[in-house]
């Protein structure tokens, strides 16, 4: 976890023009124009995150005590800031996503509010210290003798195949693709730029992609920002 905003109370991020709430909403909209995933923003107006300590917390509570299950939780905690605009600081938003993986939110969002909680996340500021992370997203690749490459900022696949290969001394093979039953079974929803990158579709094919791929009846599809997803049913 980054840590990136305790509060708004002296926060500023002069290199994005971020001094106040409202400030994010215009960066996230690029943001959305550029990758193509809905992103809304306008809680940003409304109802703004004071804090991302909040989830952080969670996250990590999460991790200690249910192993293997916080990376659902990030992905539904990014689904309900980006897509549905849900401010993912307030205790009633992470209880229901807690909930929504089948664990007991109202316990671990306590939890999280206690100091052990903040001890976790602080562990992780430190890390983030020592390997010289200032900018976020940040992949660092470590091989077993440790030596590591260091990719800063969203980057083509190609960069992180290069810093693979770097790594590895020789060509990295590419698994097999998981299969879009298997992928919509994990859960979350799945949007149309991700299955289009992930199958190497074109946005007019992802429709007949799906229906060929899916049972009938096995899932939902809905819309967000004019951006079609999926829903298991």
């Amino acid at each position: 976890m980054g840590g990136l905003l305790q509060s708004w109370h002296g926060f500023s991020d002069g290199g994005n023009g971020i001094q106040q709430p409202s400030d994010v909403a215009e960066h996230w909209k690029e943001v959305c124009e550029h990758s193509r995933m809905p992103i809304n923003g306008s809680l940003w107006h409304s109802d703004p995150i004071l804090s991302s300590y909040p989830p952080s917390r969670v996250f990590k509570i999460i991790q200690k005590d249910h192993p293997g299950r916080e990376m659902d939780f990030l992905r539904k905690a990014r689904e309900a800031v980006f897509a549905f605009n849900r401010n993912i600081g307030a205790d009633d938003v992470l209880i229901d996503i807690v909930n929504d993986l089948g664990l007991n939110g109202k316990q671990i969002v306590d939890m999280s509010g206690e100091q052990s909680a903040q001890d976790l996340l602080d562990e992780d500021f430190d890390k983030v210290a020592k390997l010289g992370v200032r900018g976020f997203p940040t992949v660092i690749i470590v091989n077993e003798e440790n030596k590591g490459v260091k990719i800063v900022g969203a980057r083509p696949l190609d960069i992180y195949v290069a810093a693979l290969k770097q790594i590895l001394n020789e060509d990295p093979k590419p698994g097999k693709k998981t299969s879009l039953a298997k992928w919509l079974g994990t859960g979350h929803c799945l949007f149309s730029k991700e299955i289009e990158v992930m199958y190497d579709i074109e946005p007019s094919k992802v429709k007949d992609y799906v229906e060929k791929e899916l049972p009938e009846n096995s899932y939902q599809t809905n819309e967000v920002l004019n951006e079609m997803y999926l829903n298991q049913k």
